[in-house]
């Protein structure tokens, strides 16, 4: 708590360690299972899996660039503490205490950087998903009420992506984490994973959509040439197709109960997309999308959630425009691109009224994520 503000941060990121499929994936899998290597194309060190890299090294949007890594290492600096423990769970909790917040919703990095690539065995991705899940599960235990870590899904087989996620919902996971991007062919509206919506809706829990870095799967960052443009693009935009195929193809209509929640895209977006979408429907109504019996509007204050920075000049206006009851908060600790430590600080002195910090700090996603 902070200056009598309750806090969740709903996007913050576990580091994986090394060895954490070596000691994690079931032996059927363990000789095939994700390893630390040089990679051919880079010659730095990374992950790799089916004899290549977990993230684009080379092409557009390349993760590998020098002077983006050179950026990385200056902009981790802040987090020296943190990564002298290994980035361990209760380095963590010191930092959380130290900006008084009090549970962080937490996702996967490296992890996140494997579901962004298409995998030609995706019961061996599923067995990844599971030992990163086993992990995630044994890191969140060091403090279970503040730590709550989301699920990693394997969406490229629905079949393993529903049965994880009764698995995990049963060991106490709060979310679903997914990349928004096209994977296997199929957006997050396909209906293909209707099943999985149907499932997932059926459980309780919300999924959490979050692109991640460099990506082999298909996304907006592809229409530029480096790291940092495709960055600039990736997140948000992927973000807010997710939001606009999932409402204009009918899957909240159909699984009214789905919660999403849209981390790490910021935002200041939001009026406008509402506003963009509204704007179509005052044209066509549902004419190309019949099944669709309420505006787009309605179904975004029913089911989706957005996380801003606390340090976006944007927030007071869309909250002025689209209200209080649809945004969190979040940092993206310890991502080099995030705004921890100066995170909470900027939030708490937003030009908003202090309900609505309440809610965007604590209300909305305890809401969400169902934690009380």
């Amino acid at each position: 708590m902070r200056d009598g503000f309750k806090i969740v941060d709903t996007d913050a990121h576990m580091m994986e360690p090394e060895w954490i499929w070596e000691r994690y994936t079931e032996d059927a899998y363990k000789s095939r299972a994700p390893k630390i290597g040089i990679i051919p194309e880079s010659q730095r060190r990374g992950f790799m899996v089916e004899g290549e890299s977990f993230v684009r090294e080379k092409g557009k949007y390349p993760m590998a660039a020098p002077a983006f890594l050179a950026a990385v290492k200056k902009a981790m600096q802040r987090f020296e503490r943190a990564a002298k423990s290994g980035f361990s769970a209760q380095s963590r909790l010191e930092d959380m205490d130290e900006q008084g917040i009090d549970v962080q919703i937490l996702y996967p990095t490296v992890a996140g950087q494997m579901l962004g690539r298409e995998f030609r065995d995706t019961k061996l991705l599923a067995a990844c998903v599971r030992a990163y899940n086993n992990w995630a599960c044994d890191y969140a235990s060091a403090a279970p009420e503040r730590l709550r870590w989301a699920a990693a899904l394997p969406m490229q087989d629905p079949e393993e992506a529903i049965k994880e996620a009764h698995r995990t919902a049963k060991m106490g996971c709060v979310s679903y984490y997914m990349r928004p991007n096209p994977v296997g062919g199929r957006t997050l509206w396909h209906e293909d994973l209707f099943p999985v919506w149907s499932e997932i809706e059926q459980i309780g829990k919300p999924i959490s959509t979050h692109e991640s870095a460099s990506a082999s799967v298909p996304g907006f960052g592809d229409r530029m040439d480096t790291h940092v443009s495709g960055h600039i693009l990736s997140h948000p935009f992927e973000a807010m197709a997710a939001m606009a195929g999932l409402i204009w193809y009918g899957v909240f209509e159909r699984f009214p109960n789905l919660k999403v929640v849209h981390v790490e895209a910021d935002g200041g977006w939001v009026p406008y997309w509402l506003q963009r979408m509204e704007q179509h429907w005052n044209f066509s109504g549902n004419a190309e999308h019949e099944y669709l019996t309420k505006r787009p509007t309605e179904y975004f204050k029913r089911n989706v959630c957005v996380a801003f920075r606390g340090d976006e000049p944007t927030m007071k206006a869309a909250v002025e425009l689209v209200g209080d009851d649809n945004f969190a908060w979040d940092t993206d600790y310890p991502h080099p691109d995030g705004t921890y430590p100066w995170g909470v600080e900027a939030m708490l002195k937003q030009p908003i009224p202090a309900e609505s910090k309440r809610k965007i700090l604590w209300d909305n996603a305890a809401r969400w994520f169902n934690l009380n």
